[in-house]
């Protein structure tokens, strides 16, 4: 079997895999920072920058949730940015948008599946989405002011951890499930 970083290396070689993996992290990072509070509105316009207070980096707000060191203002955006909540919320979008892209290349390649069908692989793709839903899911809910949000709100911390973790062994079980496909072809 060829190493997993064989597989990798050959998924990112194509500029329009990558492209896709890019455009789906940044979606995600930029939809956990707003639901987080980390990205919200309200600016006055104009661009600004002010980064006072670097030493709060690693000062816990809630769980995995960290203090912001500065603010960028963007226009109408305003980013209370936390060096570690970008980090996290980065990472995730990073293994969600590994596992959609993986789940890309095993749809394309059906057999793999066992199944014969070509719309087979595409249920390597619903576990990412869930997983990468795992930690916005009652974040949403509470942005959206919805009454099952509080039962959920006290779920986030434990969400957040298996969310990764869900997401990690998404990635390593699709790429070792590409890696047979190539040992077949």
């Amino acid at each position: 079997m060829r190493p997993l970083a064989h597989i990798v290396t050959r998924m990112i070689a194509r500029p329009g895999m990558v492209l896709s993996m890019v455009g789906i992290m940044t979606l995600y990072t930029l939809l956990y920072l707003w639901l987080t509070g980390d990205i919200a509105g309200g600016g006055a316009g104009g661009w600004h920058t002010s980064f006072p207070a670097w030493e709060r980096a690693f000062q816990s707000r809630g769980p995995f949730q960290f203090e912001p060191v500065g603010l960028i203002s963007l226009g109408a955006l305003v980013w209370t940015f936390s060096p570690l909540n970008t980090l996290l919320a980065a990472f995730m979008g990073l293994l969600v948008g590994l596992n959609v892209v993986a789940g890309w290349r095993l749809w394309r390649s059906p057999r793999q599946c066992g199944l014969g069908g070509s719309s087979t692989g595409l249920l390597a793709l619903i576990p990412a989405f869930l997983a990468g839903g795992a930690c916005c899911a009652p974040l949403i809910l509470i942005w959206l002011g919805l009454p099952i949000a509080g039962v959920l709100a006290g779920m986030t911390p434990v969400l957040v951890p298996v969310a990764l973790l869900l997401l990690v062994l998404g990635v390593w079980f699709s790429l070792q499930r590409l890696a047979r496909e190539e040992e077949l072809s």
